[in-house]
């Protein structure tokens, strides 16, 4: 099976590491610390200065091919309903995280938040089926479509704040979609297995 590119190497560890961690791991900066994790020197379950949910966020990124499953590379769009899906009981200061309708986003997506006991929301806007990276070589992801699922399931009226999160890879789009929709738009990871670590503290591991 030829299998889609989940983007693995454009997982950013550096970024989520503090100074107080840098300077507890005794690394000259974040860069360093972030090697050191990636060539097993550190291991996260081993830095007591790394709260637990941030631990459990790195185990994650640090090998992502263990926790979201392959799927195959698309021929065709092969999309699912678009729809809110509301994990952990979700309330008015849940994150809101947004992707495309495609079946294999959709496996990546459930894989992941499967390893979470945070609320969030997940929206899944009707982009013909594509992938998100396909719906920017595509232009199936457009402001008209967000605005649509953003207005179906009323959520300007269910969240205190009118901030979502989008996947990196549609980081181009992102002042359009929000001139449109009038929405905070805060733009994510291109790889959904750093999602964890780009959440902080609104990620939790089951206990």
């Amino acid at each position: 099976m030829l299998t889609a590119d989940l983007y693995f190497d454009q997982v950013e560890l550096a970024r989520h590491l503090t100074p107080a961690e840098v300077a507890a791991a005794g690394a000259k900066d974040a860069q360093e610390l972030a090697d050191r994790l990636r060539r097993g020197e550190l291991h996260p379950a081993d830095c007591p200065f790394f709260p637990p949910g941030k631990r459990h966020a790195l185990e994650i990124a640090l090998a992502p091919a263990k926790y979201l499953p392959p799927v195959p590379s698309l021929e065709l769009p092969r999309p699912v309903p678009p729809d809110l899906l509301e994990l952990n009981e979700p309330g008015p200061e849940a994150p809101l995280v947004v992707t495309g309708n495609s079946e294999f986003t959709l496996t990546v997506m459930t894989a992941l938040l499967a390893l979470t006991v945070s609320p969030l929301y997940l929206l899944l806007v009707d982009c013909r089926g594509d992938t998100v990276d396909m719906a920017m070589v595509y232009r199936s992801f457009t402001p008209q479509r967000l605005d649509r699922a953003l207005s179906t399931h009323q959520l300007a009226a269910r969240l205190s704040r009118h901030r979502l999160i989008l996947p990196g890879v549609l980081a181009p789009l992102r002042a359009e979609l929000a001139a449109s929709t009038g929405w905070e738009i805060e733009v994510g990871p291109v790889c959904a297995a750093e999602l964890p670590l780009f959440l902080g503290e609104a990620w939790q591991p089951p206990a």
